[in-house]
């Protein structure tokens, strides 16, 4: 008995049917064009990268989470699990080839290995935009407005999600205000960062196995439900820079007429610890989902990379998670794309008259297809229709005798013959 493949991808990946790639193809496309109205420069980055250099970026549980193994020569390697290493690298070694605003993106293929559960698979593409070299914190307000854009060319609008807003430096300040510092307070922030993601006797049961005694936890809790600047004020001294950035960033979104979608939120910590400032993420508003995308600053990356100081502030967009909130709004694709024209034909003496047509018609914006099948004029006609195709050209024996062309409208049943010269010419007359 003959050995058989298994046709199933991995647990974790995804295969991606033709009528999959049609919201992925948007989705980048948006991406693309959105960065660079915004002014980013795209560069891009192997899949594959040393070991170290994710290791050294990454918090404890992505470490764990990374596909690693030894090439040829030995030397240990790793499919990244995220871009911004990458971005580290590349600029550090290129900074002269980068605009001097530093706003660059990249879009790519990542891998963790996970759980596999609504909205995080072991595999995906995401969406990187990083500002390099800048410190103040209009950077922030003016990435989140260009993912704002983004979601507003996918079709969603004010209401249906909002940006979480919080400042790493406020919380850090909030907890010296209860003697919580240094190492302690790093993982404090780590338990706070899974607040949502457990239940409030498990929240305060984490904050206890840590050494956070009751009336610290009391107060972790009454922080972490200030949902706005004023009342973050009672739990912060008030010099504290954290809020004063956070001020500042609420004015710039002020200025860009984003508040609307963004929410100042000290509930959101973002776990990874080389945050040093302001971090965000987008929850959609029924909370049936995990983040849509999110970031921060980090200050001490390239420098903790590369030995050299260097100032930026980025976020991820993956595709896993928007592509569920959209098929919750407008349902998926049940089928391929279409095209605007297909071509066919029966006898030997039609195929040089339709390659020639289609010689033509690739100088035109037009999308076509080419049938291979010699058939009848009506299943040539069910299969352009299954095609999806707006206008079908067909060429049989009657037609090659009389020197003509059968152009149809699918949508519309309207048929003309044409001598094959006027074809081109009339096809928009034909499609509308």
């Amino acid at each position: 008995m003959k050995e058989t493949i298994d046709t199933q991808p991995l647990r974790g990946m995804r295969d991606f049917l033709p009528k999959d790639w049609i919201f992925r193809k948007q989705l980048m496309q948006i991406w693309s064009e959105v960065a660079e109205q915004n002014g980013f420069v795209r560069y891009e980055t192997p899949i594959v990268e040393s070991l170290s250099l994710l290791e050294r970026k990454a918090g404890e549980e992505i470490s764990d989470q990374i596909y690693n193994f030894e090439d040829k020569s030995g030397r240990a390697i790793a499919l990244r699990p995220e871009i911004t290493p990458s971005m580290v690298r590349i600029v550090s070694a290129n900074r002269d080839h980068f605009p001097s605003t530093g706003k660059v993106y990249s879009i790519g293929q990542c891998f963790r290995y996970e759980r596999a559960s609504l909205g995080r698979k072991r595999e995906h593409f995401q969406w990187n935009i990083d500002i390099v070299g800048e410190t103040g914190v209009i950077c922030e307000a003016y990435l989140i407005q260009t993912a704002i854009q983004v979601m507003a060319r996918l079709g969603f609008v004010n209401g249906e999600y909002r940006v979480r807003v919080n400042n790493r430096v406020l919380v850090s300040d909030f907890l010296n205000t209860l003697d919580i510092a240094g190492e302690k307070a790093l993982a404090v922030m780590g338990v706070m960062d899974k607040k949502e993601k457990v239940s409030p006797e498990a929240f305060d049961e984490m904050l206890g196995e840590i050494g956070i005694n009751k009336a610290q936890i009391e107060k972790i809790n009454a922080f972490m439900q200030s949902k706005d600047l004023k009342t973050i004020e009672k739990f912060v001294p008030s010099d504290c820079q954290g809020l004063k950035d956070l001020q500042q960033f609420w004015s710039y979104c002020q200025a860009l007429d984003i508040t609307d979608f963004v929410q100042i939120d000290t509930a959101i910590v973002r776990g990874l610890a080389y945050y040093t400032g302001i971090v965000f993420e987008c929850f959609d508003t029924k909370g049936k989902f995990r983040a849509i995308f999110g970031g921060g600053r980090y200050d001490h990356l390239f420098e903790r990379l590369t030995g050299r100081p260097c100032a930026a502030v980025g976020m991820g967009f993956g595709d896993v998670v928007v592509e569920e909130l959209y098929k919750d709004k407008f349902g998926a694709h049940d089928k391929y794309e279409g095209v605007d024209i297909m071509l066919g034909g029966f006898g030997a003496g039609a195929e040089p008259v339709l390659l020639k047509l289609v010689s033509q018609l690739d100088q035109t914006p037009y999308t076509l297809d080419y049938d291979f099948k010699a058939s009848a004029p009506g299943k040539f006609l069910g299969r352009a229709d299954k095609r999806g195709a707006k206008v079908a050209i067909y060429i049989g024996e009657n037609e090659l005798n009389e020197g003509m062309v059968m152009v149809k409208n699918l949508q519309t049943k309207e048929q003309v013959m044409l001598s094959p010269d006027e074809v081109v010419q009339n096809l928009e007359k034909v499609l509308k």
